[in-house]
């Protein structure tokens, strides 16, 4: 049987969590896999940990820090499968994840990529949200509403990633994905099944809580700028680009909201989002951000 599966699992410092997600990933029901941990310069003792995993099955390689964009693009080049999965490495599989990915592949056979879906859990295990009720021939109508994927859920075909790349700029790591879903979805189909097949845990030290105040501002700057310079990207959306800067400006607004001494800007960041487009007076993100500037004033 060939290798259809290649699973990129980056990870930098996640020694206390990587053996869940690992087990996790080896209890597939679907045979025709390979793991491929890609260290990115972890300064614990991740390597101890992981390597009386190698295996058949199982690689696991160290490089140079230098984020988890170009952890994850060094491991797709050394992927054998004709897809790629990219993993979390703080995160778990459930044992029908190749499986439902395989199910995909049997209705789209060259799909370029395609998503599975997943629901949050908090660290023993509950779940507490389930993402799996998107309807559509595609989930492209979404994409610029906004970021609904689960990394853990895409599934991109190895020459298709290895052509588009993520954005290995440091300063946008927490939105060098979804700057690929959009580019990706400017040019393909994007497939899916509402199976849910892994869970996001959501934990304190999850990396996309720890950037706040100029970093995020400059973060979600960077991801409009890098967007707006590919022109199939600009030309896909077109007037529904301006949904996606009013999805980032508005987030920006949310999360400096919670912070005294960026009260003015978040003011400033809700007002350009308006500006973006008049929908975000229907989100509730929008009356969130107003309630916390309002109530933490």
């Amino acid at each position: 049987m060939s290798l259809l599966f290649s699973i990129v699992v980056p990870t930098y410092n996640r020694a206390d969590l990587i053996v869940k997600t690992i087990q996790s990933l080896l209890a597939q029901s679907a045979p025709d896999f390979e793991i491929i941990v890609v260290d990115d310069g972890s300064t614990d003792n991740t390597e101890e940990i992981v390597r009386p995993f190698e295996g058949e099955r199982f690689r696991y390689v160290k490089k140079n820090n230098a984020e988890r964009a170009a952890a994850r693009n060094f491991g797709a080049a050394l992927a054998k499968g004709k897809y790629v999965n990219f993993f979390d490495s703080d995160d778990l599989a459930l044992p029908n994840h190749l499986q439902a990915a395989a199910a995909v592949l049997r209705k789209h056979p060259d799909a370029e990529w395609f998503h599975l879906g997943y629901a949050w859990a908090d660290p023993d295990g509950q779940v507490f949200r389930e993402v799996n009720s998107f309807s559509g021939e595609t989930l492209n109508p979404l994409i610029c509403a906004g970021n609904p994927l689960s990394c853990n859920g895409v599934f991109i075909r190895t020459d298709i990633i290895r052509a588009n790349p993520f954005n290995e700029d440091r300063a946008l790591s927490a939105s060098e994905d979804y700057e690929l879903w959009c580019r990706l979805t400017a040019r393909y189909p994007l497939y899916y099944t509402n199976d849910i097949t892994s869970l996001v845990i959501d934990h304190d030290a999850r990396s996309v809580r720890t950037i706040h105040g100029e970093k995020l501002i400059r973060r979600l700057q960077l991801l409009i700028h890098y967007l707006a310079q590919d022109t199939t990207t600009l030309n896909y959306f077109g007037k529904d680009f301006n949904r996606i800067k009013m999805d980032a400006n508005s987030y920006i607004a949310l999360h400096l909201a919670n912070d005294a001494s960026y009260k003015l800007k978040s003011i400033n960041y809700l007002f350009k989002a308006f500006t973006d487009s008049g929908r975000l007076l229907s989100t509730k993100r929008f009356y969130a951000t107003v309630k916390n500037i309002l109530i933490k004033w």
